[in-house]
């Protein structure tokens, strides 16, 4: 399916109804691309899990001092 694009007060005025069918909605304003609108995602518990542990990786020396 493609892309559905459309004018920003054509959103703005239908948000409802646009939000409720789109897949992936590209907003124009000035007639250039300016938002897109596309389903939220959610993480897999391991992309969690693994920021969490480069997180702690990369700030273990202040952790470490915290910790005394």
């Amino acid at each position: 399916m493609p892309a559905l694009t459309m004018a920003l007060a054509e959103a703005k005025n239908n948000f409802s109804r646009v939000a409720a069918k789109i897949n992936r909605t590209t907003v124009l304003k000035n007639n250039k691309p300016w938002v897109v609108i596309q389903p939220a995602t959610t993480p897999a518990a391991t992309d969690v899990v693994d920021v969490a542990i480069d997180f702690m990786g990369e700030y273990a020396n202040v952790f470490a001092e915290l910790a005394k």
